[in-house]
This record gives C-alpha cells, sequence and structure tokens, in this order.
C-alpha cells in the first residue's frame, strides 16, 4: 500500500473517532453536563472553521486526484458523483477564506449533504453482495471494486463521507 493512501486512512479513522466523540458530548451537554476544555475546543473550532473545511476540502480532492491519476486507480461512476459534489467545495471555501465571507455553509453543507448519502450508498455497494452490482455501469469499472481497505473498514468511498459529514457537522455546528 501507499504511504498517502495509509496516511489518508488514518486521518479517516481520527475524523471518524473524532465524529463520534462529537455525538457523545452532545448527548452529554443535552443531558445537562458541562465541559470547560471541551467549550474552549468548540471554540477553537469555531474560529477556524472555514480554514478547516478548505484544509479538508482541499486534502480530499488531491487524495482522489491522486489515487487516479498517479495510482491509476479508475473512477467508477459513483466515484464520480461524489466528486461532482467535493471539487467545488475547496474553491467555495478558498473564496470564502480570501473575501472573508462568513456564509460558507450556505453553499457547502448542500453540496456535502448530496455527495455523503452518495458516498454512503457506494459504501454499502462495496460491503455487501447483494448491491455489488448496483448503480454501476456495464461498460466501465464496478462500483464494488476496492481499491484501498485500511482499519477493516476505510475504503475511498469512506473517506469520501467521513469528509462530507466533518465538513457538515463543522460549517453547521461551528461556522461563525
Amino acid at each position: 500500500m501507499s504511504l498517502v493512501t495509509e496516511t489518508l486512512a488514518f486521518g479517516v479513522l481520527a475524523f471518524d473517532l473524532a465524529l463520534i466523540a462529537s455525538l457523545v458530548i452532545f448527548a452529554l451537554k443535552k443531558a445537562g453536563y458541562s465541559f470547560e476544555p471541551i467549550s474552549r475546543l468548540e471554540s477553537s473550532i469555531s474560529d477556524y472553521s472555514t480554514e478547516i473545511v478548505f484544509v479538508l476540502a482541499s486534502i480530499a480532492t488531491a487524495g482522489s486526484l491522486y489515487l487516479s491519476n498517479m495510482l491509476g486507480y479508475e473512477p467508477c461512476r459513483l466515484c464520480w458523483f461524489q466528486r461532482i459534489f467535493m471539487y467545488p467545495i475547496p474553491v467555495l471555501s478558498g473564496t470564502a477564506l480570501f473575501l472573508d465571507k462568513s456564509d460558507l455553509s450556505d453553499y457547502v453543507i448542500p453540496l456535502a449533504m448530496i455527495g455523503a448519502p452518495i458516498a454512503f450508498y457506494h459504501s454499502i455497494i462495496q460491503r455487501f453482495d447483494q448491491f455489488s452490482s448496483a448503480g454501476c455501469s456495464i461498460t466501465a469499472v464496478s462500483c464494488s471494486t476496492e481499491y484501498t481497505f485500511h482499519y477493516g473498514y476505510i475504503t475511498i468511498p469512506v473517506m469520501a463521507f467521513t469528509a462530507f459529514m466533518v465538513m457538515i457537522v463543522i460549517l453547521w455546528k461551528f461556522e461563525g
């Protein structure tokens, strides 16, 4: 395996753990518990939400291009749909940073809310044989092809799903 795919997979694992931790913290806050260190962390995330989204989307886009152009992983039909919704996000978030805009969520959340279910569906196709022929072209690479598999669950669609979900959570909860 490539060092790049290993690094991307480790980053996805870290973000998945962060998403789970954020759900636990959300539930504890709803139950009335308060944590000062968590409040400081939330404040920092809020201060840098646009930067975080820009870096995350740029890494996802660059990683996608690296996997297809450098490693030769041919994208399937569902991969292309995920790319359609991921690739504009670095441009939008970079523009928001440059122009000091605070309405990034108005543009990125809809893209991520469409891209995330596609990535989730693609993950299901790869993991369950019952769905392996669903949504695929007979003339192109199969959507059930797994080029990478790390930590027992991380494939390329899982990487995309995690990136979309992290962007949704950050912009929904922390922007502005």
